[in-house]
């Protein structure tokens, strides 16, 4: 498989882990966003986000989604280096 291929399926599984509500127009946002090139920022953003909310108290699903958005920056990434 080339690279370009393994990176499209990759951001396929990253796109079908993400929240369903996302999921219902024919476009999904986040598709939006890696194509205007704004994923980066927009992903930076949510980390932070979702860290902040860990001050208090400790939230598996919060934690899940910090894992979720620094593999869309990991994924970003890749693709750079291709």
């Amino acid at each position: 498989m080339s690279n370009k291929n393994h990176s499209k399926n990759n951001w396929e599984v990253l796109k079908r882990d993400g929240a369903d509500h996302y999921k219902t127009g024919l476009v999904e946002p986040i598709d939006l966003y890696h194509a205007g090139g704004i994923l980066q920022p927009f992903a930076i953003g949510c980390i932070i986000k979702y860290a902040y909310r860990q001050r208090e108290t400790i939230s598996i699903p919060d934690c899940d989604k910090i894992i979720h958005y620094a593999q869309m920056l990991k994924h970003l990434a890749q693709e750079g280096k291709e």
